[in-house]
């Protein structure tokens, strides 16, 4: 699997991140199907208040709401636009997922989430300017893979840097 981060979502993240400073935020991705396997990113959301400096649990009402206005944006198109996973940053830490960050979306995909994959970026910011990030892919009843990241226009490489990262035991 591979999603495309299009220059205008990492802007508006970065922007994001700038503004929690040294807590980590995060919400819900939605994505677009561009072919069989490759997903862009077209929105998400963000919570900035329910942050702290070492943990993160989005507010579920907030974004359920904004999911339901992006299927009203997109006329319903649920085969070409949907939820694509859930994104949080790690301000003081490695952007590859904890032992709770696994589980939680381990949970999502094999328990009542009601969706049978979801992607989970991780994203921080090094020096304010660096956006460094990485992408896993839960799927139920299969172990987290790493998703591959490409940056839509590499005229941004400079602010952008991602890591491919295996999660420990698997």
């Amino acid at each position: 699997m591979k999603i495309l981060l299009p220059n205008n979502i990492i802007r508006k993240m970065r922007c994001q991140m700038l503004k929690a400073s040294s807590r980590e935020i995060g919400g819900i991705l939605m994505g677009e199907a561009v072919q069989d396997q490759v997903f862009r990113v077209v929105d998400f959301t963000t919570d900035l208040k329910s942050g702290s400096a070492s943990r993160f649990n989005r507010d579920s009402e907030q974004h359920d709401k904004a999911l339901s206005d992006f299927f009203e944006r997109t006329g319903a198109d649920y085969k070409r636009f949907n939820y694509l996973g859930e994104w949080h940053t790690h301000p003081h830490f490695s952007v590859q997922p904890s032992i709770q960050d696994i589980h939680s979306m381990q949970n999502l995909v094999d328990g009542s989430g009601g969706v049978s994959f979801a992607v989970l970026l991780i994203a921080r910011l090094r020096w304010f300017v660096s956006f460094e990030s990485s992408a896993h892919l839960f799927v139920q009843n299969y172990p987290p893979s790493v998703v591959e990241i490409i940056n839509e226009n590499s005229s941004a490489s400079n602010l952008l840097r991602h890591r491919k990262m295996d999660i420990a035991g698997s």
